[in-house]
């Protein structure tokens, strides 16, 4: 059979050990390949060639080229992915620090493995490689020679595509999340300039999107800044969750204590509650004042807001 040769311009010793872990498969099967190594110019090139084989060599062929494309989709995949990414950022989002770039590398990182609160991870890896192993299979039927660095660059243009759309959106989540930041970063100092208006405020969070500001009592509470703030928040468009961060800014309390007893749509707010007000946050799943508050049918009062 013809000598398969793979050439790159970097990571060499990792493609050799990658080539040589595959080819102890092929050891039990009869198949003994030797790898052989020389220079042109910058470029390092691996000659594998059959040193024995029973059977027929097309067999032989068919096998080495299938473990060969196995290597090299994995070192594709797992070692050279992330320096992908970096050049994209590098290339695209030059105008990024360093620190910044590292961020959004890890973002990019993230979106490839999914939604990782619901899907495996490694589901998405494989299937990249999947995709990878077809393109080199095909490359590798009908050529002897394979420049690394070429063939991602010309003939996995959609795999490339793929990681760029990663970065594309990880970009996106960067400048949310420092967006969060200073948002966070506003309301923490507006906490702390002001006077608190109470000690302690109980936010009692209910199923359906509703929530309930409540003293130690567990009455309503009852504030002419809070009537204020609730005036002028029902008359603007905004979502409850923001109403519920607004309204304890307004109130400024020593210590707040979170009684959620279902948190899926509120968790993010919860964090939010927490990032602002820091110690001062306390959570709860079930006390007394759980169980002593009013019910969330007197919508009348300004405590008392809900979806």
């Amino acid at each position: 059979m013809q000598a398969i040769t793979i050439g790159t311009a970097e990571g060499i010793e990792d493609i050799r050990q990658r080539l040589d872990d595959e080819f102890r498969f092929l050891q039990e099967e009869g198949v003994r390949i030797r790898i052989g190594q020389s220079n042109r110019g910058s470029f390092t090139f691996l000659e594998c060639s059959v040193e024995s084989a029973p059977g027929t060599p097309t067999r032989a062929d068919t096998l080495v080229r299938h473990y060969v494309a196995n290597a090299l989709s994995d070192i594709i995949v797992e070692k050279w992915e992330q320096s992908l990414i970096r050049k994209i950022i590098r290339g695209t989002y030059y105008y990024f620090s360093r620190d910044e770039q590292d961020s959004i590398a890890r973002y990019s990182g993230t979106n490839l493995a999914g939604n990782s609160t619901v899907d495996n991870p490694q589901l998405y890896k494989v299937n990249r490689k999947a995709q990878v192993l077809h393109r080199l299979r095909d490359y590798l039927d009908s050529a002897d020679e394979l420049v690394l660095e070429g063939f991602v660059t010309f003939r996995l243009r959609d795999y490339i595509e793929e990681v760029e759309d990663a970065v594309d959106r990880a970009v996106d989540d960067f400048l949310m999340e420092r967006e969060y930041r200073e948002f966070v970063r506003l309301l923490k100092y507006f906490v702390d300039v002001q006077e608190p208006r109470m000690d302690h405020v109980h936010v009692l969070i209910r199923p359906g999107g509703s929530f309930r500001l409540v003293d130690d009592d567990g009455s309503a509470i009852k504030s002419e800044y809070l009537e204020e703030f609730v005036v002028e928040m029902v008359e603007s468009e905004v979502n409850y969750e923001d109403l519920l961060i607004s309204a304890l800014i307004t109130l400024a309390p020593r210590s707040v204590t979170v009684h959620a007893h279902t948190t899926a749509d509120w968790d993010e707010s919860i964090e939010t509650i927490k990032a602002v007000f820091g110690e001062r946050v306390k959570l709860c799943e079930r006390c007394p004042v759980c169980e002593s508050a009013p019910t969330l049918s007197d919508e009348s009062s300004p405590a008392t807001l809900s979806h």
